[in-house]
């Protein structure tokens, strides 16, 4: 039988009257000042295994170099959205760059991606693909002129089309004044961003270099959690939270894919704060967690 990722059943409403304040996570009891797995993409938590510090030394190079065009293709739930905002979070704070994220390119016109990325560098929108063209230009040339180099970070790239990459390649085709590629371009999505890539060869050839996110080992999937759990302020003194035995079986169920490694781990430590006996998060204590989550979707079936 093909198993599933880890999800959380459908549960029933709670009472309306129920004392949310009582019942609230008491995070304080697992030695740390926020909740350590959130599922959002906080660069704060960014965990960086083997394959996750090779894209970010490989990308950051190729933009601080000035080379164009970067890729990173991963699946869901690898991390790319929180490498999309550690790079915009990186280089925003930079004098030297002018950085914008655009979260979900527009669908397919190339027209509103270019009036998409006016908007996010804080240029006037055009109605017309020419006019937003020199419009971007201008401003690139501008900034070029004041040592600031202007980055687009594009998540979700898979959904570009191929009128967008062709007005995508136009924009890699500006040079400044010195001759150097106007802007840089990072790309963020799904497998199938490489073989839209393929069929877009003009674009394709413009790539400087391409990374890609795989799930986790069971010992990175162990760095993860505590490394989160260090992040959101537990000491490292303590004794861990989940013992080694427990790691392997939470690695199984998520086959290695940090956002749900994220996902059960928090429902593991909201699980645990409800027993007061527990001191640590083991195998037997999974195992039992995960068996329970099977038997709501059985009952649900």
């Amino acid at each position: 039988m093909k198993s599933t990722l880890y999800t959380i059943p459908d549960m029933s409403d709670f009472l309306l009257d129920l004392d949310m304040e009582k019942y609230s996570p008491d995070w304080d009891r697992l030695g740390v000042v926020v909740p350590p797995f959130t599922i959002e993409a906080d660069p704060r938590f960014m965990y960086l295994s083997t394959e996750t510090r090779r894209a970010l030394s490989k990308v950051s190079y190729m933009v601080e170099a000035g080379q164009g065009a970067s890729v990173i293709v991963g699946e869901i739930g690898t991390g790319k959205t929180t490498l999309a905002s550690w790079f915009h979070s990186r280089y925003d704070r930079r004098p030297d760059f002018a950085a914008a994220k655009i979260d979900e390119p527009p669908k397919k016109s190339g027209l509103l991606l270019l009036r998409r990325i006016a908007a996010e560098l804080g240029l006037r929108t055009r109605r017309a693909t020419e006019d937003q063209l020199n419009e971007l230009r201008a401003f690139l040339v501008e900034q070029s002129e004041h040592g600031v180099l202007p980055l687009i970070i594009i998540d979700e790239a898979h959904e570009l089309s191929p009128e967008q990459f062709a007005e995508l390649r136009r924009l890699l085709n500006f040079r400044d004044p010195t001759g150097g590629k106007a802007y840089q371009l990072v790309l963020l999505g799904r497998p199938e961003l490489d073989i839209n890539l393929r069929s877009s060869p003009d674009f394709n050839d413009r790539v400087a270099t391409r990374s890609s996110l795989d799930p986790l080992t069971p010992d990175d999937t162990k760095s993860l959690i505590e490394y989160r759990l260090l992040a959101a302020g537990r000491d490292a003194k303590r004794e861990p939270l989940f013992t080694d035995d427990a790691v392997l079986p939470i690695w199984r169920e998520t086959r290695g894919y940090p956002r749900s490694i994220c996902l059960l781990c928090l429902h593991l430590c909201l699980e645990f704060l409800t027993r007061d006996a527990s001191d640590q998060i083991d195998a037997e204590f999974v195992s039992a967690f995960l068996e329970q989550q099977r038997d709501y979707r059985r009952a649900g079936e």
